[in-house]
């Protein structure tokens, strides 16, 4: 549907097929839905009005922050090269009623909720202490580094958000950018972001490593 260069796409809701959902936040959830025949992960964001920005300018608005961080990633591709799902289009409005039951979490909201459409990664889970390996850890790394190069701090780097895809070959996406930052010119803020973005992700890493070790079961700690 988008290709790399290729601004995200409207996308029609009426044409959209929800079949169950996959997860719930106080900010969003995802769904696995249908489009021509086609899974895909569905993110609905709340939208309870715009909370607009920091006295610094950082945005505050979670699809916002998520779509910008798409249109970024797309464009460099790094969705093409499976460092992040891939990005297919958006949502403008989805009437919460005509998709009872299931948008029920969404229709007391001050406004109808937008939406991004994404890859489907269905043999998928969070990375943890158990599933950990040094071997695919380094994707994790060189990952991050990619989405840099997109220009996109990710902002909420946590091994929830880095996903283990099972396959031939196994793989690390990360994911989750409803609170990323975009820029257009890497200078020494940016950069300085990137680097603890980097010693935050090996960071986490030896962590995994250090708790696999120890025979810890997952998510015993939180990083």
């Amino acid at each position: 549907m988008c290709s790399r260069n290729t601004p995200l796409r409207a996308i029609d809701p009426s044409r959209i097929r929800i079949n169950r959902d996959i997860k719930h936040s106080d900010a969003s959830s995802i769904f696995e839905v249908e489009l021509n025949g086609q899974k895909y992960a569905l993110k609905i964001f709340h939208d309870n009005g715009d909370p607009g920005y920091t006295e610094k300018g950082r945005d505050l608005n979670r699809f916002r922050c998520e779509f910008n961080a798409c249109q970024k990633l797309l464009a460099s591709g790094a969705c093409e090269r499976g460092v992040v799902p891939k990005c297919y289009g958006y949502i403008d409005r989805m009437d919460p009623a005509a998709f009872a039951p299931v948008l029920r979490h969404f229709a007391h909201d001050k406004l109808q909720p937008r939406a991004i459409l994404l890859e489907y990664l269905p043999n998928a889970e969070s990375l943890n202490c158990v599933n950990y390996s040094d071997a695919l850890y380094s994707q994790a790394i060189e990952g991050m580094e990619e989405i840099h190069r997109a220009g996109v701090h990710h902002q909420d780097l946590y091994s929830k958000n880095l996903l283990l895809v099972h396959g031939d070959p196994d793989r690390l996406v990360w994911i989750d950018f409803d609170v990323a930052t975009t820029f257009d010119e890497l200078g020494l803020e940016q950069q300085a972001d990137c680097d603890h973005e980097i010693a935050l992700v090996k960071g986490f890493g030896e962590l995994l490593r250090k708790d696999q070790a120890e025979g810890l079961p997952p998510n015993t700690k939180y990083y």
